[in-house]
């Protein structure tokens, strides 16, 4: 059984680069093996794709990030849990109008910046909304996701208006995945057609990107928004999280993937523990056959194992899962 290192280290180009085979001017380097720095692996990958404004226009200072360890890490786990079990047979992806394969885009706008909203969230300049309405005139957009219509995983898309006050008025924040996503797709969408109106050739920038955009944005939009208590969604009017039906896999594949890796992504579970991300990655041993993955601890782990279990128990209910606790370890069923 190999460790997350071994694998993210024999992770194949062809697998990660969604240019690969387009640019011929490529280079292989990854985050945790090779000596690159995680803010500018993401930096330069927004850049490879012509979307680094994206940054600036959406005022997120890159130094700012929260965790980019962690945001690379959910990259590359995410890519690898897709790849090496049932769930590529399951939902496959085609190829996008110039060669290059549509999962590692999507999935690059997804993992790559599900987080980067989190450093607004008690910005004080963001304590005077108190709508969505407010959002956007505050941050210009003038493509609202929440007004798109989206036909996968509705009870999750449908709450993100009272969900939004219900963050709003009890934890006094503006909630990092819903204004992400609103700015992902806005921003995007912009980006694109302004290179469509300059003619800018050097990459693709042809309209059906802008469903590409929808399903990254929507992904990350809805990514925390946890069940809550009978009484706190009656307050709120969040019906759709009563009787909540866990999400599955047929539901809206890419969502699914992110609630899994993003709530078991090792590097923000123990990042107070002083220890380098290269032991928690070895620490971890990753089996992944059918339609299930076996995390165990490694014989020299580092890591307090325990922590890690308390986070998975929490995918039950959200998301359709099994999860086994096994010796030294866990289960996780796709379904």
């Amino acid at each position: 059984m190999k460790n997350l290192y071994q694998y993210i280290e024999e992770l194949t180009i062809d697998k990660w680069h969604y240019y690969y085979g387009i640019d011929n001017d490529l280079e292989a380097i990854k985050p945790f093996i090779d000596h690159i720095d995680y803010l500018k692996f993401i930096l330069d990958y927004f850049k490879k794709g012509g979307k680094v404004r994206i940054f600036e226009l959406s005022d997120i200072n890159p130094d700012e990030l929260r965790l980019p360890n962690h945001i690379c890490s959910v990259f590359f786990l995410g890519i690898i849990l897709y790849n090496e079990t049932e769930l590529l047979k399951t939902y496959k992806f085609e190829s996008s109008d110039v060669g290059y394969s549509t999962f590692p885009f999507i999935w690059f706008l997804i993992a790559l910046f599900h987080d980067n909203a989190y450093q607004m969230e008690d910005k004080s300049q963001l304590q005077n909304i108190s709508s969505i309405s407010d959002l956007v005139k505050m941050f210009n957009i003038e493509h609202s996701l929440l007004d798109r219509k989206f036909t996968k995983c509705k009870s999750l898309l449908n709450s993100r208006n009272n969900y939004f006050l219900f963050r709003k008025k009890e934890w006094k924040v503006v909630d990092h995945g819903i204004l992400g996503g609103m700015l992902l797709f806005d921003r995007l969408v912009k980006i694109r057609r302004e290179k469509k109106r300059m003619n800018e050739d050097s990459l693709f920038w042809g309209n059906k990107l802008e469903k590409h955009y929808e399903t990254a944005a929507n992904a990350i939009s809805i990514h925390n928004i946890w069940l809550q208590s009978e009484s706190i969604c009656n307050e709120f009017n969040l019906k759709e999280l009563l009787n909540f039906k866990p999400i599955k896999f047929k539901e809206f594949p890419l969502f699914y993937l992110l609630g899994i890796i993003d709530t078991i992504e090792p590097l923000k579970t123990y990042k107070d523990d002083n220890l380098s991300d290269i032991e928690i990655l070895k620490s971890i041993n990753l089996e992944l056959k059918g339609k299930h993955m076996r995390v165990t601890e490694s014989d020299n782990s580092k890591i307090d194992f325990r922590k890690l279990i308390r986070k998975v128990v929490d995918l039950a209910g959200w998301l359709d899962v099994k999860i086994e606790i096994e010796h030294k370890g866990f289960k996780v069923t796709f379904r």
